[in-house]
């Protein structure tokens, strides 16, 4: 699978939003931003939540690939949870790739033990892992790349 038919499924938190606009190159399913961003509005179980999750769901199974940037507390966020665990309970499962900002952010533990791929955010590590990603059969174990 080429570069360009690739489709991720970026989860971040609103002020990692640079990090998120700076994996170009890959289509991306959660691409109106605003509306991605305002997630954080609203409770996660909250009924108000349901047409969001909704979305999301929608956007998380079109994908080929989640990938969720690690944070100082995106083990912290709820929705982030959220959307992790909807990615991993997809019948055909997308991989994971969490790329890690810094080397002491804690992993989510959702992430833990689900054939995640982490990686730091360096572009050619970022799009070795993809590649991984779109041509490994998916496993429990996670890996690391490193340099």
């Amino acid at each position: 699978m080429s570069k360009q038919n690739v489709k991720l499924y970026v989860c971040f938190e609103p002020d990692q939003r640079p990090c998120a606009e700076r994996l170009d190159g890959w289509s991306h399913t959660n691409t109106d931003r605003d509306l991605y961003d305002s997630r954080q509005e609203m409770k996660v179980e909250s009924p108000e939540a349901a047409p969001m999750k909704e979305a999301l769901r929608q956007q998380i199974h079109e994908a080929d690939v989640t990938v969720c940037i690690i944070s100082q507390t995106t083990f912290l966020n709820d929705w982030m949870t959220w959307e992790l665990n909807t990615a991993k309970a997809k019948p055909d499962r997308n991989p994971l790739i969490g790329i890690i900002l810094h080397e002491f952010n804690t992993h989510p533990p959702v992430m833990l033990n689900s054939g995640t791929m982490f990686v730091y955010f360096k572009r050619d590590a970022v799009e070795e892992a993809v590649h991984w990603a779109v041509t490994n059969k998916p496993t429990d174990q996670d890996f690391m790349l490193e340099d």
